[in-house]
């Protein structure tokens, strides 16, 4: 349950600044045993998650929306657009904007 409930609060809240300590404190379990969790049950880290959900909230964004990459970057919670861009590029192989032309 305690690991279900993490990732529903990651997947409604993604968009801020979250931190696994935060996840784990709002699910009422130590940090640690969460990132536990994630490892046995799911065979990726925390930031892992975090990143792919992040990731597929972009790629809804620039699918539907004309939204700046900056916008969208802040938009699915990172502050700093060109490291958003290396993320998207590191988890998708093509940049934001290579993405949406692609489509």
């Amino acid at each position: 349950k305690s690991l279900g409930d993490a990732l529903s609060y990651i997947r409604e809240n993604y968009n801020r600044n979250l931190a696994l300590e935060n996840v784990a404190q709002q699910v009422y379990i130590s940090p640690y045993y969460l990132s536990h969790l994630f490892k046995e049950e799911l065979g990726i880290t925390f930031v892992e998650y975090l990143t792919r959900v992040r990731i597929e909230a972009a790629k809804k964004l620039l699918k539907e929306t004309s939204l700046s990459i900056v916008a969208i970057a802040s938009e699915v919670g990172y502050e700093d657009a060109s490291y958003f861009s290396k993320v998207f590029k590191k988890a998708t192989g093509v940049s934001p904007n290579q993405y949406r032309k692609g489509l």
